[in-house]
C-alpha cells in the first residue's frame, strides 16, 4: 500500500514499464544504471540501484526529472515512444519534444528565434529531448542549411542600448567558456552557462536598441552560443539535445550569413554521429560541412575536411580517410589573419590526435593492417595524452588517452594498457565528461581479462574506484 493525497491505495504493478524493460532487454537495475549518467549530466542526484524494482511494483519516482528521464532512455533503447503519462499513470509528460521539433521546413527567422528562446527559457529541460528518426534529422539539417538570410536591421526594442563594446565582451565570455570546456568538459554548470548565454543573446535581439551591424553580430553570437551548447550536451551524453542545439546554430548562423558556424555545426553533427556508430549520417553531414566551407578561409575548410576524415574512418574506408586527412593538413598550413577565433584549438597536433583516434577505429575494419594501424595510432596519440593536462586541454588529453588505451588493448600491450589506465585515473576526477566516463567503462570491460592475467589488476581497481566517484 501507499498514501496518495492522504488516502491509502493499493499499488498497481506497472505493466507498461515491465513491457518496456522487456523490449529494451534491461533488468530493473539495468534501467537505473542507464538513467544515472543522464541524471548526472543534468546535475541531478543519482537514483539508488534498487529503485527500479519498486517502480515495477507500482511506486512512482518522486522527481519529475527522473520520471521523464526514464521515458526518454526507454524510448531510445526500444525505438518506441514512451511518456511519463504512460509509465506512471497520473503524470502529464513534462516534455514531448523531439530534436527536430519546430525546426522543419522553411521558417521565418522570428520563428527560429522564438523556438530557441523557449528552448532555453528554463520552462523545459533540454536534456530530456527525444531522438528523431534519421530521415527527420537529415531533413531538418537540410532545411536549416537553407534558412533565409536576414537583411541587416537595427534593433528598436524598448530595452537598453547595445554598444559594440558590449558585444565584444559577450564574445570574450564565450571564449572563456570554451576554454573552461577544454579543461573540465560539459558539466552541468557549463551547460547551464551556455544556455544562459544563448538565452541572453536572444533577449537582447528582441528587446535591445542597436544598429544593423550590431544586430548581425548578436545573431552570430547567438549561433556560436548554440553551437557550444550543442557540443557540451554531446560531451554530457545528451545527444538529442546536442543535435537540436546544432540545428538552431545552423538556422541562426545562416540568417546572419555566418558560413563558418554553419560549416562547424555540420562538422560537429558528423563527429557526433561517427562517435555514435552511424557512419552513413556522419558522412552525409561531413560532406555538407565541406561543401559549405568551400568559400571560407582555409582553416575553416581544414576543419571540415578533418570531420570528413573522421567520418570516413567510422565507415571503414582507409583510403578515403588518408585523402581527407592529407587535404586537411594541406589547408591548415595556410593561416590567415582573419581566421575565426573559435578554431583556436585546431592545430596540427589536434589533427594528429583525431587521426590517431580514427586509426584505432579503422584497425577493427582492416584486419590485415591491424598491427600497423594500431602502432601508427599510438605514435600519434602519445603526445596529446601525455601533455593534454599541462597544455590546458585536460578533457582532450583524457579522451585521446582513452583511445590510446584502446590501441594498446588491440595490440595486446598490457604494460602500456596498465600505464595509461593508471595515468587516466588521476585526470578523470577533474573532468566532467559523461562521454569519457562511458568510454572508460567500455575500456575497463575490454581490458579486464588481459590485465588480470598479466598481473595488472591494480590498474583495473584504480579505474573502478575513479569511475565509482561522481
Amino acid at each position: 500500500m501507499t498514501y496518495r493525497h492522504g488516502v491509502v491505495t493499493d499499488l498497481v504493478p506497472s505493466s507498461v514499464l515491465a513491457d518496456a524493460l522487456d523490449r529494451a532487454k534491461w533488468s530493473a537495475r539495468g534501467l537505473v544504471k542507464a538513467i544515472n549518467p543522464r541524471l548526472n549530466a543534468m546535475g541531478q542526484p543519482p537514483v539508488d540501484l534498487t529503485a527500479g524494482y519498486k517502480w515495477l511494483r507500482g511506486h512512482r519516482p518522486r522527481s519529475a526529472a527522473v520520471r521523464d528521464v526514464v521515458a526518454v532512455v526507454l524510448t531510445e533503447a526500444t525505438g518506441l515512444r514512451y511518456t511519463s503519462a504512460q509509465l506512471w499513470g497520473l503524470d502529464q509528460p513534462a516534455t514531448e519534444a523531439a530534436e527536430t521539433e519546430d525546426l522543419l521546413g522553411p521558417l521565418p527567422l522570428e520563428h527560429v528565434l522564438r523556438t530557441a528562446s523557449e528552448w532555453t527559457s528554463g520552462a523545459v529541460e533540454p536534456a530530456l529531448v527525444h531522438s528523431a528518426a534519421a530521415e527527420h534529422l537529415t531533413a531538418a539539417v537540410w532545411d536549416a542549411t537553407r534558412q533565409a538570410p536576414a537583411p541587416p536591421a537595427p534593433g528598436r526594442g524598448d530595452g537598453n542600448h547595445v554598444a559594440p563594446e558590449f558585444v565584444d565582451m559577450l564574445f570574450e565570455q564565450l571564449a572563456a567558456l570554451r576554454r573552461l570546456d577544454d579543461r573540465t568538459g560539459g558539466g552541468p554548470l557549463s551547460q547551464r552557462q551556455a544556455r544562459i548565454a544563448l538565452h541572453e543573446a536572444l533577449t537582447l535581439i528582441h528587446t535591445g536598441r542597436y544598429n544593423a551591424a550590431t544586430g548581425n553580430r548578436l545573431l552570430r553570437y547567438a549561433a556560436s552560443a548554440a553551437q557550444l551548447a550543442g557540443w557540451m550536451s554531446f560531451d554530457a551524453g545528451l545527444d538529442p539535445a546536442g543535435h537540436r542545439y546544432q540545428l538552431l546554430a545552423i538556422r541562426i548562423a545562416r540568417a546572419a550569413g555566418d558560413t563558418t558556424t554553419v560549416s562547424n555545426a555540420l562538422g560537429m553533427l558528423a563527429y557526433q554521429h561517427a562517435a555514435g556508430s552511424n557512419p552513413s549520417l556522419a558522412l552525409r553531414f561531413a560532406h555538407a560541412a565541406v561543401e559549405h566551407s568551400a568559400k571560407a578561409v582555409p582553416l575553416v575548410q581544414a576543419r571540415a575536411w578533418g570531420r570528413l576524415a573522421t567520418a570516413q574512418a567510422a565507415a571503414g574506408d582507409l583510403d578515403a580517410f588518408r585523402r581527407a586527412t592529407d587535404r586537411c593538413r594541406q589547408l591548415i598550413g595556410q593561416r590567415h589573419s582573419d581566421d575565426p577565433p573559435s578554431l583556436y584549438y585546431f592545430t596540427p597536433q589536434q589533427i594528429d590526435a583525431e587521426s590517431g583516434q580514427a586509426l584505432v577505429d579503422l584497425a577493427s575494419h582492416a584486419r590485415g593492417r591491424r598491427s600497423l594501424l594500431l602502432k601508427e595510432a599510438a605514435q600519434l596519440l602519445n603526445p596529446i595524452a601525455a601533455q593534454g593536462t599541462a597544455t590546458g586541454y585536460r578533457r582532450s588529453g583524457l579522451l585521446h588517452g582513452i583511445h590510446l588505451v584502446r590501441a594498446s588493448i588491440g595490440a595486446r600491450d598490457t604494460e602500456a594498457t596498465a600505464h595509461w589506465i593508471t595515468a587516466l585515473t588521476t585526470t578523470l576526477p577533474q573532468v566532467q565528461s559523461i562521454r569519457c566516463r562511458t568510454l572508460l567503462t567500455g575500456v575497463r570491460a575490454a581490458a579486464g581479462r588481459q590485465l588480470r592475467a598479466a598481473g595488472h589488476g591494480d590498474a583495473l581497481d584504480a579505474l573502478h574506484t575513479a569511475l565509482s566517484t561522481p
